[in-house]
This record gives structure tokens, sequence and C-alpha cells, in this order.
């Protein structure tokens, strides 16, 4: 299967999913965390496109 012809497109570019990945990312050592639990259905959303 084709990367290009992806099953499910997001609202947002992979640029920008990739952006808001490296913030948590960032925050999350900022805060000493190595996990995040996202239960929030906006957040799951915000983060993933999902």
């Amino acid at each position: 299967m084709a990367d290009d012809n992806p099953i499910y497109t997001p609202p947002f570019s992979k640029a920008e999913y990739n952006r808001r990945l490296a913030e948590t990312k960032q925050r999350m050592a900022d805060a000493g965390f190595d996990l995040i639990i996202c239960q929030d259905p906006a957040n799951m959303s915000w983060l993933t496109g999902f």
C-alpha cells in the first residue's frame, strides 16, 4: 500500500502533525513527564486528527 493514498486524511498537514507532536513532547520533557494520558476527545483530536 502506498503512503500517498491514505485511508484517512487528517484535518491538518503532516507538517502540522509533526509540529503538534514536537510541542507536546517538549512540554512533557519540560514538566518531567514520560507518559501522557489523553482522555478528552478534543485533546485527542488536536494531537492526532482523529
